[in-house]
């Protein structure tokens, strides 16, 4: 039995955009060379500003989009040496929960429906009780089943599609944003509730967000994305950053006590185009420490100072 649950090596996923009478078609990495391994019962993050390509990741691990090249093994499977049918088969085993609890439930179907959905897709019928057990689990009152998606609560939504992605068992979830659309009070709700799953089911979890400080205190590991790129790796989330642009989040962030609270330097520059990255490091244009080698030499993730790190001068 392999140690890590899913292994992610080289995976990019290119977007063409085509080109017209006036325009050059135009290529954009949304993914770029993305590697990691996460282990069993662990919880890596995923963090970086909208666009960066977290749920982009999250899409292609999964195979609901397919990858420009690059390999993910699940449990020692080959997710894309698989057919469509095995595939199927597989994603009994790994679920996602979705952002926006608003759109992920199809607004004809009440509660059971949605819950009983991956048991048709499977070809399978839940045993009796099951509905009521999965939504007993995730904290709700067995009663809604019978509810409509417009009859209950942004987070009653999120709590059915966690109902529904657990359906089958399965060992891994991936969370993309799975409170971003919700009030504060009810997003602690559901990352309690998310704490309590993974203690009870064992379950491994790829938890994606823009907010660093959740991710810092739901998660094993963090990734750090930047244009595609993973620019850090933190192997654990008391590490202190060393890329740039991982300090400037971590110091970014919200402290509610007032004697915490600091002056926030915001970032200067301008992101570049994802069509027209430049030749060197990504960040250059909005890093203070950049100097000439930064704009015309890529960084690579190598191991500096205990983790991996692209950074040709980290912090």
């Amino acid at each position: 039995m392999t140690v890590n649950l899913m292994e992610v090596r080289d995976l990019t996923k290119r977007f063409t955009a085509p080109g017209g009478p006036f325009r050059k078609a135009r290529v954009m990495h949304a993914v770029n060379g993305v590697g990691f391994d996460l282990a069993r019962g662990r919880t890596i993050g995923v963090v970086g500003e909208s666009g960066c390509g977290k749920s982009t990741l999250a899409r292609l691990i999964l195979r609901l989009i397919e990858p420009t090249s690059g390999t993910v093994r699940f449990d020692g499977d080959d997710l894309l040496a698989k057919s469509a049918g095995e595939m199927r088969k597989l994603r009994a085993r790994m679920q996602m929960v979705f952002q926006d609890p608003y759109s992920a439930i199809d607004p004809r179907y009440t509660v059971a429906r949605a819950v009983t959905e991956p048991f048709v897709v499977q070809g399978r019928t839940p045993d009796p009780g099951e509905i009521e057990a999965l939504l007993t689990m995730v904290g709700l009152n067995p009663g809604l089943a019978s509810s409509f998606p417009h009859q209950i609560s942004g987070g009653q939504k999120q709590r059915v599609g966690i109902a529904r992605a657990l359906a089958l068992r399965p060992s891994l979830l991936v969370l993309d944003e799975p409170t971003a659309s919700l009030d504060v009070s009810v997003q602690a709700q559901i990352v309690s509730l998310l704490e309590d799953l993974r203690s009870e089911l064992g379950l491994t979890y790829l938890f994606i967000s823009h907010d660093l400080s959740l991710v810092r205190y739901f998660c094993d590991e963090i990734l750090v994305m930047y244009l595609g790129r993973v620019v850090e790796a933190l192997p654990d989330t008391d590490r202190p950053a060393r890329h740039p642009y991982t300090r400037t989040l971590m110091e970014s962030t919200f402290a509610p006590d007032p004697a915490m609270r600091r002056v926030i330097a915001p970032l200067e520059g301008e992101v570049p185009s994802p069509f027209d990255l430049p030749p060197g490091c990504a960040f250059a244009d909005r890093c203070p420490n950049a100097d000439a080698l930064c704009r015309t030499d890529p960084p690579a993730l190598e191991r500096r100072g205990g983790h991996p790190v692209a950074c040709h001068h980290p912090l």
